[in-house]
């Protein structure tokens, strides 16, 4: 979890409360589009946690976000053209825990 709450920090500039919502493993073994040279690996898991931001700082730019949008849970399928299923279940799930 002091990961996440790094990578909200850095990437947003924010602070606030974690919760473990779950993890998946992604298996490229069968995906004939799997690029052996690109820079995912074959296997890698992705861990899904809520934030309920207490704390916003001033945006600095300093990592690796060049600016900060924030988007309402409505919006979002809207902003991210790409928007998958699997990401609208793991925000729906989000949206349950409090």
């Amino acid at each position: 979890m002091d990961c996440f709450k790094r990578e909200a920090y850095e990437e947003g500039y924010v602070s606030g409360a974690c919760q473990l919502l779950g993890a998946i493993t992604v298996d490229h073994h069968d995906n004939p589009n799997f690029d052996p040279n690109g820079k995912y690996p074959i296997v890698g898991y992705q861990v899904f946690y809520r934030m309920d931001i207490e704390k916003i700082y001033p945006f600095e730019a300093g990592y690796e976000a060049s600016r900060r949008t924030f988007i309402d849970h409505h919006d979002v399928a809207d902003y991210y053209p790409k928007w998958h299923e699997l990401y609208q279940a793991v925000m729906d799930e989000a949206l349950k825990v409090k």
